[in-house]
């Protein structure tokens, strides 16, 4: 029988089965380095979260009924933190590997890519 790496619900919240089921995680949880590398994305991921949240916002913060508009600033907020956990998460996991690309660019005195990538 196999071992489950990723359970289906982590803190109450469901996993994704694309999350679950990945080779990338599977492979990072793995091998001590990776395992770090997940930890330092965790952390620098909720200390970013945390600081837009501890940001002081009067404007949501008065007392009285919720409005359209409180609301919508709250989810505004909601989004910046997710939002910038992300970033944070992501800067942590590619940082290490920004040197390589270009340690390797120099090496090749030219691209990394042929042909710039336009979306």
């Amino acid at each position: 029988m196999k071992k489950k790496i990723v359970p289906k619900k982590v803190a109450g919240f469901k996993v994704p089965k694309s999350v679950r089921k990945s080779s990338l995680l599977r492979n990072m949880l793995a091998s001590r380095t990776g395992r770090q590398m997940l930890a330092r994305a965790l952390v620098a991921g909720a200390n970013a979260a945390a600081a837009v949240l501890t940001d002081e916002r009067a404007d949501v913060r008065k007392p009285g009924k919720i409005s359209g508009r409180r609301r919508a600033l709250a989810a505004s907020v909601a989004g910046e933190a997710i939002e910038s956990a992300t970033a944070a998460a992501i800067d942590v996991v590619t940082s290490p590997t920004r040197a390589l690309f270009k340690a390797s660019a120099k090496a090749k005195e030219g691209r990394i890519f042929p042909e710039p990538v336009t979306h």
